[in-house]
């Protein structure tokens, strides 16, 4: 039989690496939207395009990730991805009204 202190830590260690996980997937899909947005260039091409579907899914995904994530980690952590989402958010904005405008 397993030892209920070492199932214990071996589930803190699982949630953990969820966490970090999640943390990293979320950095990913941040990166794609402002590569998406047209505000970086694609490290690969190094060329700037934009995508507005494609960074919409990205943000909208990063959201739906941070909601899951900000239960487990502390306030800091919580602003810090509130400010990314408003900022990812308020970006796709501006650059859709730029995409609407004629010229």
């Amino acid at each position: 039989m397993n030892n209920p202190e070492d199932e214990a830590k071996a589930a803190e260690e699982q949630l953990a690496d969820t966490v970090e996980l999640l943390r990293w997937i979320i950095g990913v899909l941040g990166g794609s939207a402002w590569q998406n947005l047209g505000l970086v260039p694609n490290p690969a091409t190094k060329k700037v395009t934009r995508n507005l579907d494609d960074a919409r899914l990205a943000i909208d995904a990063a959201a739906s990730l941070i909601e899951h994530l900000k239960p487990r980690v502390d306030e800091t952590e919580r602003r810090e991805l509130d400010t990314l989402l408003a900022n990812l958010r308020l970006n796709f904005v501006e650059q859709q009204a730029k995409s609407e405008q004629p010229g």
